[in-house]
């Protein structure tokens, strides 16, 4: 017990590092999964829900946390710790990517209920700042008329 304890402590040690991105990849599958359950029973009913098919999420998390600590290992022992001036970059990518996959994931699954992509409604809030900024810089101009 002792031994198995150790070697935790050991390993809890020499990922901390990348904790952070480990824990973000963890809560992105769970929150794709939880969310894919609910599109599934909201869509097909409680009966299309199979309980087998969450032995996929222990086969994502292994190659998804595998490949990020390979990427950490890689990064530090071949490519040093530091590249192009950030620190552990390639894990860092590596999380990103499987990021994006688990997000594309979670617009499909909302799509399937009937909403506007993540992407549409992104690209909507973005034109609206680009309006509220140039509102802004308009009254800022006209006040600036005024005090002339």
């Amino acid at each position: 017990m002792k031994i198995t304890l150790v070697l935790l402590a050991i390993i809890t040690t020499f990922l901390t590092p990348i904790q952070g991105l480990l824990i973000i990849m963890f809560m992105m599958v769970m929150l794709d999964t939880a969310f894919g359950i609910y599109v599934s029973i909201k869509i097909e009913s409680i009966k299309s829900f199979k309980s087998h098919k969450l032995f996929n999420i222990v086969i994502k998390l292994f190659f998804y946390l595998t490949t990020i600590i390979l990427a950490f290992l890689v990064n530090k022992y071949i490519a040093g710790k530091m590249l192009f001036g950030i620190e552990y970059l390639i894990p860092k990518i590596v999380t990103a990517t499987w990021s994006y996959i688990e997000l594309k994931s979670l617009d499909e699954s909302s799509m399937k209920l009937g909403n506007k992509s993540f992407w549409v409604i992104f690209k909507e809030m973005i034109n609206k700042l680009k309006g509220m900024k140039t509102d802004l810089n308009e009254l800022i101009d006209d006040k600036k008329e005024d005090t002339k």
